[in-house]
């Protein structure tokens, strides 16, 4: 199972805007979560609100995601899902070759220092389904990576969990279909795994 999209977003690409409005508690913690979860490295994401801009694509759901159907307006559609590879690769900047997703796996490196691989994985989700509201998911990553400086070959795990609730909506001006998303991430550092 994957989080679903409308069907008319099946093979669409779209230019996200990701501005994070509000910050609480340890600051460094949630900075490098993001960076983690392929958020930019510019720590001015945090402390000016600058806008975070990459491209994501939407593919159909696998006919073996046998929950990937939903009803709307009386038809039966299949469900798009976003290509996890390819978002991450376009918000860290890392070639789309070298980022591995498979299921509920992302494998990537953050340079081309093999001590700087970082995997996500989704431990535990649960989607509210597409409708004419609109529909969202939320999501518990582990997040394993390097712990860094002089402890560069030892792993560290996090979690993390993304809650995301999407409204579709028209642009005012240019009248143009625009999906509207909060997002919420909440980040654990986990000293004995999970």
């Amino acid at each position: 199972s994957d989080v679903f999209y409308p069907s008319s977003m099946i093979d669409t690409r779209w230019r996200v805007q990701r501005v994070v409005t509000s910050v609480e508690g340890d600051l460094g913690q949630a900075a490098l979560a993001w960076k983690l979860l392929g958020g930019s490295s510019d720590e001015r994401a945090f402390t000016s609100k600058l806008t975070e801009v990459y491209n994501s694509q939407f593919i159909g759901a696998p006919e073996t995601m046998k929950d990937a159907l939903y009803q709307y307006d009386g038809k039966m559609l299949r469900a798009a899902i976003l290509d996890r590879g390819y978002e991450v690769s376009s918000r860290t900047g890392v070639p789309g070759d070298q980022v591995k997703w498979e299921n509920d796996n992302i494998d990537y490196a953050r340079s081309n220092n093999n001590d700087d691989k970082v995997n996500l994985t989704i431990v535990q989700r649960k989607i509210e389904p597409v409708s004419e509201n609109g529909f969202g998911s939320d999501e518990v990553y582990r997040i394993q990576s390097s712990a860094g400086g002089i402890f560069a070959g030892a792993n560290v795990y996090r979690a993390a969990r993304v809650r995301r609730r999407y409204r579709r909506g028209f642009d005012e001006g240019s009248g143009k279909r625009i999906l509207d998303c909060i997002e919420i991430v909440t980040t654990h550092r986990v000293l004995d795994g999970i």
